[in-house]
């Protein structure tokens, strides 16, 4: 069984504050444990429809993947990026990058877990009026 580091972010620019977590997980992890993981990580009340695309770039994504398939069907991608879209109607869009350093399984971890954490969760209903 291999283990996956897994970089989500959101793709932003210079004017945007970045929002990084690199995780562990193991290769058998389905894209909707990967759901409930990125939504427990972010906080949401998971309360809206999602879906899983492969890609170029956030505009250039593909149909959806199914929520069953594994990542270890997913990677290697090359070339392209996974992508996660939470609620269709805020679009909120996570850019999903598999490192491509093998990690051994560590048999006193629990997977998932995060590695690596950059900038602060967002607000999934911001409220505009302050």
């Amino acid at each position: 069984m291999e283990i996956y580091t897994l970089e989500l972010s959101f793709p932003y620019d210079e004017s945007d504050k970045p929002w990084i977590r690199h995780v562990e997980v193991k290769e058998s992890f389905t894209l909707e444990q990967l759901h409930t993981y990125i939504q427990e990580i972010v906080e949401f009340d998971n309360d809206h429809m999602y879906g899983f695309c492969i890609g170029k770039s956030p505009k250039n994504r593909s149909e959806q993947i199914p929520v069953s398939t594994k990542l270890n069907e997913i990677y290697p991608l090359t070339g392209y990026k996974l992508y996660y879209l939470f609620d269709f109607g805020d679009e909120w869009l996570f850019q999903i990058k598999k490192s491509k350093k093998r990690v051994a399984i560590d048999s006193s971890a629990s997977y998932p877990r995060i590695t690596k954490s950059i900038g602060g969760n967002p607000e999934q209903y911001p409220n505009y009026e302050e």
